[in-house]
């Protein structure tokens, strides 16, 4: 081996020495950036996990709180369902009560509603004909006497007093007493 061959041989070896030292350089830059860019990703990452997290829980408290403000108007609405049944109910049951007790039951109304002035009763055609005769006698001594119009059959009466007329049927009373007995009947059964 001559000069020449020595100094091609030793400028190759330099040259391979400076490839290795380049590629070697690039391979840790790359190394580098790569871990810097799987760093960078894993922070994305984290961040996206943490925001679809909380998206996510905030999501599920809305819909949870939608579903209980649902269930309790569902309450809400059976409750309601079940006060106007047991109202529907009292009603019919006071309608279609014996005649001593319904004719009780208008007696302690003309108690609270009928004025010291005379008038007339106005009761349903099915009232009229199962009126006692205890009742008769105590519109008479009120001064009402019933009059020869036929009234609702919804139960009760209504007392006229020339052009002032007192409702007191029992679907004008409950209609009146609504909130009361929704509330009190709200107590009882909840």
């Amino acid at each position: 081996m001559g000069g020449l061959d020595k100094i091609i041989n030793g400028i190759e070896l330099e040259a391979k020495n400076e490839a290795k030292r380049i590629i070697d350089e690039a391979k840790g830059k790359a190394e580098r950036i790569t871990a810097k860019a799987d760093s960078e990703a894993a922070e994305l990452i984290k961040n996206a996990e943490e925001a679809a997290e909380s998206e996510y829980s905030r999501m599920i408290a809305l819909a949870e709180s939608a579903a209980e403000v649902e269930a309790s108007r569902a309450v809400l609405r059976e409750k309601q369902r079940i006060i106007n049944e047991v109202m529907t109910a009292a009603k019919t049951e006071i309608i279609n009560a014996p005649d001593s007790e319904y004719f009780c039951f208008l007696e302690k109304l003309l108690d609270k509603y009928a004025k010291n002035e005379t008038g007339e009763i106005i009761l349903s055609a099915k009232d009229k004909k199962r009126v006692t005769e205890h009742f008769k006698a105590v519109l008479e001594k009120k001064g009402l006497v019933i009059s020869d119009t036929d009234g609702a059959d919804e139960g009760g009466f209504i007392i006229a007093y020339g052009e002032i007329d007192e409702n007191c049927t029992i679907a004008a009373l409950t209609e009146s007493e609504s909130d009361m007995l929704h509330d009190a009947l709200s107590k009882t059964l909840f």
